[in-house]
């Protein structure tokens, strides 16, 4: 039997190994019940998309990451994993999520793994999709109007997991803009204060122009966003309204901080 311990060894990440599996595999179920209701549901937050458009995307995600789990490395994005001709997306993807839960199971959370964050652990993975598979089982959910209660120590970890991957920072080869807005986003004991700015640089035959944010623990902010942690994490990643959370001060900044968000997201340079 696994033994728990601590992600605190690797810096930033706090829960156990043993709590990342069981919420991958919760939510992956929760996934797969609410995507069975019916895959030509529109996805809310993902103009275009249906569920089954989900589906297939989560398991490309998840076949990759399973390679990654048993080998330590796996083909850059997009993958090279694909649904399987003449199979039912529904099924491959659960095929998929049961093979990933196994290979991360069975895998050593301090060995080498390519990622894309300061973590290059496979530490990295075990938190990563078990946000992943929270996030998008929220969007099959919502497709279907209904939405599953969100673990208040996953959520306060994925609004951290913005700050520590997504929506902070610049590649080495950019430069920052700083500009005037500053926020301070506040989840149960944890806030981050962050100013936003925009970073611009060139790799390769990409040229990058984009909304950024760097942290400012000490600058005096001109709006606060607070709120029940799930719901803070669901505005940051765009699946919730700012009606959401509670917002004090400029409304109009909070807004622009949510644009940036979803800018590093969908775009950003790593």
């Amino acid at each position: 039997m696994r033994t728990e311990r601590d992600l605190r060894q690797y810096g930033h990440l706090v829960l156990s190994y043993d709590r990342y599996l069981a919420h991958l595999d919760a939510d992956a179920h929760l996934l797969g019940a609410a995507a069975a209701l019916g895959l030509d549901a529109d996805v809310p937050c993902c103009p275009g998309w249906t569920v089954r458009d989900l589906v297939v995307h989560m398991g490309e995600v998840i076949s990759q990451k399973a390679d990654l789990a048993a080998e330590g490395w796996a083909d850059a994005w997009p993958p090279r994993n694909k649904l399987p001709e003449g199979v039912d997306p529904l099924e491959w993807y659960r095929q998929e999520a049961t093979r990933l839960y196994a290979a991360l199971a069975a895998a050593d959370p301090a060995a080498p793994a390519m990622t894309f964050g300061s973590d290059r652990t496979m530490a990295f993975w075990f938190r990563r999709m078990a946000l992943e598979t929270l996030v998008h089982r929220v969007d099959a959910e919502q497709a279907h109007g209904y939405e599953s209660a969100i673990d208040p120590d996953l959520a306060k970890d994925g609004v951290a997991e913005l700050f520590d991957v997504y929506v902070t920072g610049y590649p080495s080869w950019a430069s920052f803009y700083a500009g005037d807005d500053v926020v301070r986003i506040e989840v149960a004991d944890r806030a981050w204060t962050v100013r936003i700015g925009r970073f611009v640089g060139s790799k390769g035959e990409r040229d990058y122009d984009l909304p950024t944010t760097v942290l400012e623990p000490d600058a005096d902010p001109q709006v606060v966003v607070t709120g029940e942690p799930g719901r803070v994490l669901l505005w940051m990643w765009g699946r919730a309204s700012i009606a959401d959370v509670t917002v004090t001060g400029e409304v109009a900044v909070a807004e622009r901080f949510r644009a940036a968000c979803a800018a590093r997201e969908t775009q950003g340079a790593r």
